[in-house]
């Protein structure tokens, strides 16, 4: 009977792929040509999700790691925050009741484990295990107290649970109390910095997910979201040690200790530009605007032109040269992250390079995508690379994301089908028991029953919601600073 099933969806995808469809700029969000199948899809993958979940110690549910074995750990990269992230995608886009109800009780689970992971107020650690918990704990976006404050704060107010936005507010605070003052500049709210760990030697990182651009961020939006003025100094305060760290180039180094500067979302120049376009966009300051639009042409100044588009080695050393001459697709490091961001910045901005730069893009990830023969496209790590990966991070559900976003802002169609294209292999890829392989090396399936949002089901499913036509636009993770249609 699975296998039946499975032959209908596919049938159905292909049907709907064949109508085609396309909307011009400035047109509401609409479901995809195959969404015939992506409810079927959906319904099926989130069932498979929460039955992986495990109870958690002191409450609530949590999902073993496959890349992190055996942790559960709490985060936005391959943690629980991650997968609840995940979940409310899905639950905004939900065609059915039941889907949305399914989706929001396991957020609330989700949610509950996190409230219960706390090691002292805020204090988040890495894992809680049924048989230990990590000694240490993180400030950054992706890896601890930002992500986590950041996810509660929404879960709080989709559930209407206070107690979820009173673990956000803690979190905060424990970020607050981490906040160390810059030798040589003046004391912390005016500039600030934070150490990635609360043990060991310090590692001071200024990327997106790792680092600064992302604590700053979170502080950000919810010093918006709790009136908070307090965070809204800190998080100035924050961005004013970004600014110290960009070079002369604009380019944005990834750590303290190392002058490469980074280009991609993740750990460099288009995370730093998204930063301060917040900054800018929260406080209308001309620095923040300047720091954007400085990282914004340190872009255009490495990009490589390749065929008929743009696309960018992953970092470069001081004087220019590429340090790593690979070019990644994905969202994090890759073409696709900086074309996202670009889309963002030509809206904040009012400056159609940055839509230039955006589609430049897309051009060469239409160029590089390949045709699977299971059906539909995927997208190796890099130009070259033997592996492809499903996921949001480096893989088909980002880069498809980035597409339809790019088509639905530019009317093309072009992207559009590519996203649709990778719409296909995620279903063509779906195993009998409705997960996925986290990625193909070599044509063999790896890293089976990932569960996260960046590396596994979670973000995939966030994906094949919004291509069904939900409202989250949200590749990265973080949400658009200006809506993308």
């Amino acid at each position: 009977m699975t296998r039946v099933l499975v032959l209908v969806a596919v049938l159905a995808l292909a049907v709907g792929c064949a109508s085609g469809s396309s909307s011009g700029p400035g047109a509401d969000p609409a479901p995809s040509p195959a969404a015939a199948a992506v409810p079927a899809d959906v319904a099926r993958g989130l069932d498979a999700l929460i039955a992986t979940a495990e109870s958690g110690p002191s409450g609530g549910s949590a999902w073993p790691s496959v890349i992190q074995a055996p942790h559960r750990q709490v985060d936005r990269d391959v943690g629980v925050a991650g997968i609840a992230a995940g979940l409310l995608a899905v639950a905004e886009g939900a065609p059915e009741g039941s889907v949305r109800d399914r989706s929001l009780d396991t957020v609330r689970d989700a949610a509950d484990f996190l409230v219960a992971a706390q090691r002292g107020a805020g204090r988040f650690p890495d894992y809680v295990d049924p048989d230990g918990v990590a000694g240490y704990a993180y400030s950054s976006y992706d890896d601890g107290a930002a992500g986590v404050a950041d996810l509660l704060w929404t879960a709080g107010e989709r559930l209407d649970e206070p107690r979820y936005r009173d673990a956000a507010r803690a979190a905060t605070a424990w970020l607050v109390e981490r906040a160390e003052d810059v030798p040589g500049a003046p004391a912390c709210p005016q500039v600030c910095r934070w150490a990635w760990s609360d043990d060991g030697p310090p590692s001071y990182r200024n990327g997106m997910g790792e680092g600064q651009a992302g604590i700053v961020y979170a502080l950000s939006v919810l010093a918006d979201r709790t009136g908070d003025r307090r965070l809204a100094a800190y998080a100035a305060g924050g961005g004013a040690y970004l600014l110290s760290q960009q070079g002369p180039d604009g380019g944005m180094p990834e750590r303290a200790d190392q002058p490469a500067r980074n280009t991609g979302f993740l750990s460099g120049a288009a995370g730093a530009a998204f930063t301060f376009l917040r900054l800018h966009q929260a406080t209308g300051e001309q620095r923040w605007r300047d720091g954007a639009e400085r990282a914004l042409d340190f872009l255009d100044r490495t990009a490589v032109p390749a065929a008929g588009g743009s696309t960018w080695p992953i970092w470069v050393d001081p004087e220019g040269a590429p340090g790593n001459p690979r070019r990644a697709t994905g969202m994090e490091e890759g073409a696709a992250g900086i074309g996202w961001v670009s889309l963002q910045a030509a809206e904040i901005l009012d400056d159609d390079g940055h839509r230039a730069r955006a589609e430049a893009a897309g051009r060469w990830l239409l160029a590089v995508g390949q045709t699977r023969d299971g059906g539909g496209v995927s997208w190796p790590e890099f130009e070259g690379s033997p592996i492809s990966h499903l996921s949001t991070n480096s893989g088909a559900a980002g880069t498809g994301w980035y597409l339809d976003t790019l088509g639905r802002v530019t009317g093309e169609a072009v992207y559009r089908d590519a996203a649709v294209d990778a719409q296909r292999w995620l279903a063509a890829s779906m195993r009998p028991d409705g997960t996925w392989p986290s990625n193909v090396t070599d044509g063999r399936p790896q890293l089976l029953g990932e569960p996260s949002w960046h590396w596994g089901s979670a973000g995939i499913l966030a994906f094949l919601a919004r291509m069904s036509g939900g409202p989250v636009d949200s590749p990265g993770m973080q949400p658009p600073l200006v809506p993308l249609r």
